[in-house]
């Protein structure tokens, strides 16, 4: 095949059938709207840029209060936050998109690329993840479905097929008397130690007080996208959350990641880090939580 070449199709099949017509050996690699294959079949290798920008389902961004959020992979990344539904709805997302897209984000600045992206797929896994959020992925065989957890899982890249790609990301509606904060550090250390990332999701009791379900996900601290923190969300169900069990739950969270730190052996300032972050994004959940009940 030449050294580089274009296609920009129209459709989910045909850009489907140019994944499988190449053969690659590896999952495409996102590029803002394009997809990037490396093909070494033929008379010599070469390069297959296959842009999706004209993909109707890939440029969806919408909300239905049955279904919940749709954020196609080509949509641009800043363009997120000035969708009504996400800062109303799903504020943990904003604060996670806030905190990390940069005024500088140019046209390669998609959700797409940022799951396709290690570091970006890091600082904002944790949110997704809090939020339950699944994705839809297409291929040269058809449609199939990943929670976000799972595809992220260990090392934080992907994990798809050769030949699928991710065409969309799809958060449910958030249940009853339900909220959730996302909190990351300021680069610590090392220059390459990553923040430190905490997000929690917390629902009540009617008696808006009493946690019944939470979700807890670290970042930056197991060399992976995300971590959850079980024995914690274990701990919240079912507790008052008075200040004591939130004092309690956040120590619970630090013993987690420095135990969990196996790549590196996670240092105390940083685990003290994990439990100072964790408090406040516990407190911070609930007051949403709250505040949700009360509308």
């Amino acid at each position: 095949m030449q050294e580089r070449e274009h296609f920009t199709p129209e459709t989910l099949d045909e850009a489907a059938a140019l994944l499988l017509a190449a053969n690659a050996p590896l999952p495409p690699k996102v590029e803002g709207t394009r997809l990037v294959l490396q093909v070494t079949d033929g008379p010599g290798p070469g390069t297959l840029v296959i842009d999706v920008k004209r993909i109707p389902e890939l440029n969806r961004l919408d909300y239905d209060e049955r279904i919940g959020l749709r954020i196609g992979s080509a949509v641009w990344s800043p363009s997120i936050l000035d969708f009504p539904p996400v800062r109303r709805l799903y504020p943990i997302l904003a604060d996670a998109c806030g905190a990390n897209l940069r005024g500088d984000a140019d046209e390669r600045s998609t959700f797409g690329a940022i799951l396709g992206s290690v570091g970006s797929a890091a600082d904002i896994a944790p949110a997704l993840i809090c939020l339950r959020a699944t994705t839809a992925i297409f291929g040269p065989h058809g449609w199939s479905e990943m929670g976000v957890e799972a595809l992220l899982a260990g090392s934080g890249m992907a994990r798809i097929q050769p030949g699928e790609f991710v065409v969309d990301i799809r958060l449910p509606p958030s249940p009853p008397r339900s909220g959730g904060a996302y909190l990351r550090s300021p680069v610590q250390g090392a220059a390459n130690q990553p923040p430190i990332v905490i997000a929690a999701f917390l629902a009540l009791e009617e008696d808006r007080v009493t946690c019944c379900g939470a979700r807890l996900v670290l970042g930056g601290v197991a060399g992976a996208a995300a971590l959850r923190a079980l024995e914690t969300e274990r701990f919240l169900a079912g507790k008052r959350l008075d200040d004591a069990a939130v004092r309690e739950a956040a120590a619970l969270a630090a013993r987690n990641a420095r135990r969990q730190g196996h790549e590196e052996p996670l240092s105390g300032a940083r685990a003290e880090t994990v439990g100072a972050l964790t408090g406040r994004a516990i407190l911070e959940a609930v007051a949403r939580a709250r505040a949700a009940a009360a509308l």
